[in-house]
């Protein structure tokens, strides 16, 4: 039996202009993230001082807390915020490289990638907007409304950085294998 000697070069498997793309997008992500959730903090705010100035939705009893976001009110937010804004951009990364596939081949098989893709990049732009709005969730005065709209246990936000924490595992394994 004759046998075929393996050269060392060749079996190095690594795919590192997929990896660079996709360490380029996630970091392009976390700058994005970072930019937005200072925005947002600022606009939180700014609602919340409103809010202090025309007191009057919240009974005289009410817990409702005068103060700015803290840290700790806006660390999961922004933590949202980052996450999904990494999934937009591997989303975007995937679209970009299957236009350029399609380009080359003009298969149908990537046009229906595609028509798959672009709504859930749509998805994650609202999802962006959604996390926004949830910014001020901590200073909602009543416990039970702000724990299920925040980012408590099954709250909405807790339940969209989820969803975008498995999507960025999916798009990072798919941006990936469509670079070889």
């Amino acid at each position: 039996m004759k046998q075929i000697p393996i050269n060392q070069d060749e079996t190095s498997s690594l795919n590192k202009k997929a990896i660079k793309l996709i360490v380029f997008l996630i970091i392009l992500g976390i700058i994005t993230g970072l930019i937005l959730s200072i925005l947002f903090t600022n606009e939180a705010n700014e609602r919340i001082e409103r809010i202090v100035d025309w007191r009057e939705p919240f009974p005289p009893d009410a817990d409702y807390e005068n103060e700015l976001l803290t840290f700790s009110d806006i660390f999961l937010p922004s933590f949202g915020v980052i996450i999904v804004c990494i999934s937009s951009y591997l989303l975007l990364g995937l679209i970009f490289v299957y236009i350029k596939i399609f380009l080359k081949t003009g298969s149908k098989y990537i046009v229906g990638l595609l028509f798959f893709l672009t709504p859930l990049f749509v998805q994650s732009v609202f999802s962006v907007n959604t996390l926004r709005s949830l910014f001020v969730s901590s200073a909602i005065p009543y416990f039970h409304i702000r724990e299920s709209i925040g980012f408590g246990f099954g709250g909405l936000g807790g339940i969209l950085v989820m969803i975008s924490i498995f999507e960025i595992v999916g798009l990072t394994i798919l941006l990936y294998l469509s670079n070889e």
